[in-house]
């Protein structure tokens, strides 16, 4: 499968430096730095600042990576390359510009809607395995931390209270405003730990419903070892969390 095909896959690019040709020419060699997910030959890019009105004329494919004169299929955070775009003039680039691939996959979409900043696909070794996060999350013996009833007048909004209380205290966030989640709607244990940074702060989970129409998600911290969801109940919602330095 070529990699624009792939629903997982993301990447961000800045710009260091436009080396040419001129804005007459279809394309030209940058210099970029990979600042999130995988960069590979073939993807679709678009300035970050154009992504929901990107249309004709506005994309730009990767057709080469070179790191010193070597080709390269990919490219990954935070290394540095020269690559060759093509699909329209490189005019409108300026050092510090962020290409983001496009179309971004629909859970990159959702996220960023709910007013998270996806940074990356996490792949480190101290988080914990997608499986055992959802078996802390959803097992059989799995109790609330709280439970906030489902016929309260203001059940959202106590739901955000108790989120943001019980978050805060736990540390999920760490001091950059970053955690790491699995992503909203099917598919979520394929794709794995996102890693994302919360530029608002708070009632996280009106902000997740409002944006994807789903009341559960599940979130661990950038270190692995604290993990804060909220599950639906049939008549609460329950917002569990599990430490897992206290497993044996």
């Amino acid at each position: 499968m070529p990699a624009s095909e792939n629903p997982a896959l993301f990447s961000r690019l800045q710009v260091y430096e436009v080396v040419g040709p001129g804005e007459a020419a279809d394309g030209g060699l940058c210099i970029v730095r990979c600042v999130g997910g995988t960069a590979r030959v073939g993807q679709v890019f678009v300035l970050e600042r154009d992504q929901d009105t990107a249309g004709p004329g506005h994309t730009l494919v990767l057709d080469r990576i070179e790191k010193y004169r070597q080709p390269l299929e990919s490219l990954d955070p935070p290394h540095s390359a020269a690559v060759l775009l093509s699909g329209g003039p490189l005019d409108r680039l300026r050092a510090g510009d962020v290409l983001v691939s496009h179309p971004a996959p629909d859970w990159h979409r959702k996220l960023e809607a709910s007013g998270l900043r996806v940074l990356d696909l996490d792949r480190a070794s101290h988080l914990p395995d997608v499986p055992r996060a959802h078996r802390a999350f959803a097992g059989y013996e799995v109790k609330p931390t709280v439970s906030v009833s489902r016929d309260l007048p203001d059940a959202a909004a106590e739901l955000d209270r108790q989120w943001n209380s019980l978050t805060t205290s736990a540390h999920l966030t760490d001091p950059a405003g970053e955690f790491c989640m699995l992503a909203p709607g099917p598919g979520s244990h394929d794709i794995g730990w996102i890693r994302v940074k919360d530029p608002i702060g708070t009632n996280l989970p009106s902000r997740i419903l409002a944006a994807t129409g789903d009341p559960e998600f599940l979130t661990v911290s950038v270190d692995g070892q604290t993990m804060c969801a909220v599950s639906d109940e049939e008549y609460d919602h329950w917002i569990v969390m599990h430490h897992f330095s206290d497993e044996n």
